[in-house]
């Protein structure tokens, strides 16, 4: 059942993280944030929470945990209930999401695009001025080709015949990384569009898009990427690397790092907009006209 575990910060306290997934990467967000703001996790996995938020408290944060899956309307819908009796939410970190090893373009595209919808239309009337929603896109949100159709598709994911819309324009069964490509560009147009609708109330709202990391859920999707070269074929991922002009891979460490930069109020002027890190990976990618955004 979806609910509180772990134990609970204050209810009156304000100036909330909420971390959206406790996965590697959500973990290391939590832990960046943890350092200024009490933090609600939120996860759909209750052992893997409840574990997570034991980690935290030990390590001296405070923290308290919410089990909910984010592609259900009714459970995100409590998680906004127990948000009205927190302090407000001054930094929303949205990093859930999944890859191939759903095997089901459907699922992944409930959880990468749907989710993110649902959490920020729950979240919204949380959201203290002065705060920050940041979503996590990915470089592959640069990939679809420009389509006025399908864009508008994908910012209003919530209607009830969206799969079956999005089914007819890009394939009944479409690979798992062109699922995810366009997931993620609607996660972009996501934080675009919430820019401009949140601005008046002082609220600000962007993405930040890694490229190749190398993180667990990385590594879940297999030693091996599409080329991008025009054929139809993978390859493995360091030589899929040798792309970057780094020359490498980047770590979780550079993402956190970025993502809490964004959340402080340093970055308080940057908003509607998404931060690409990639190693300049979009760069050779524009250069060799793979993509065109």
């Amino acid at each position: 059942m979806p609910g509180l575990t772990g134990g609970t910060v204050a209810s009156g306290e304000a100036h909330l993280a909420l971390v959206i997934g406790c996965g590697g990467l959500g973990m290391g967000v939590a832990r960046a944030l943890g350092k200024h703001h009490p933090l609600l996790v939120v996860d759909i996995d209750a052992g893997r929470l409840t574990a997570a938020i034991e980690a935290l408290r030990l390590e001296g944060y405070a923290a308290s945990g919410f089990q909910c899956d984010i592609t259900n309307p009714a459970q995100v819908g409590l998680l906004g209930d127990a948000l009205s009796r927190r302090g407000g939410v001054r930094v929303l970190a949205h990093i859930a999401a999944i890859g191939n090893v759903a095997n089901d373009w459907r699922q992944m595209m409930a959880v990468d695009l749907i989710g993110p919808h649902l959490i920020a239309d729950a979240v919204e009337p949380y959201l203290l001025r002065g705060g920050v929603a940041i979503f996590v896109g990915s470089l592959a949100g640069y990939l679809p080709p420009p389509s006025k159709e399908i864009e508008k598709l994908l910012d209003e994911p919530l209607k009830p015949d969206f799969m079956e819309a999005l089914a007819g324009l890009i394939g009944d069964q479409p690979k798992w990384f062109d699922t995810y490509a366009y997931a993620k560009l609607g996660v972009m147009r996501l934080a675009e569009k919430r820019a401009m609708k949140w601005g008046s109330s002082g609220v600000r709202a962007l993405s930040i898009s890694p490229g190749m990391i190398d993180s667990p859920m990385a590594r879940a999707q297999g030693a091996t990427l599409p080329s991008h070269d025009g054929a139809d074929r993978e390859v493995p991922r360091d030589e899929k690397a040798q792309e970057i002009p780094l020359g490498r891979e980047g770590s979780m460490l550079e993402i956190i790092s970025v993502l809490a930069f964004v959340a402080s109020d340093a970055a308080s002027f940057m908003n509607g907009i998404d931060l690409v890190v990639d190693g300049g990976h979009r760069a050779v990618w524009r250069d060799r006209g793979v993509i065109s955004r």
